[in-house]
């Protein structure tokens, strides 16, 4: 069977079009937003601890020389071991979870409207 189009139905599927539009642009922004947003925190939380070691390293180097050690090398692995296990603690305690949780509960709030 063909079914015509009815002059009466314009508001419902205006209505599903505008709903779907609003879906997929705010799907596609807040998820780029949120992951840019998650790098960003990671990258600060494992970058500082080993920007701190490399200076502590350089002052020990040139104070406290000690001709074998290079302080800078072993604070800066040091630095990097610290910021990796503060990232996994963030992102066990806030990170993606909580993140995916509230998106979540946002698209079934679109949904429900």
């Amino acid at each position: 069977m063909n079914k015509q189009f009815d002059p009466t139905d314009d508001k419902k599927v205006e209505n599903q079009l505008i709903h779907k539009v609003y879906q997929l642009e705010n799907r596609n922004y807040r998820s780029l937003y949120v992951n840019v947003g998650i790098i960003g925190i990671l990258g600060g939380i494992i970058i500082s601890p080993i920007l701190l070691a490399i200076f502590i390293g350089g002052w020990l180097d040139e104070n406290y020389p000690v001709p074998p050690i290079s302080w800078r090398l072993n604070l800066m692995l040091i630095g990097f071991l610290i910021g990796i296990y503060y990232g996994y603690l963030w992102v066990k305690k806030e990170g993606i979870q909580k993140i995916d949780e509230a998106y979540q509960k946002e698209q079934k709030r679109i949904k429900n409207k």
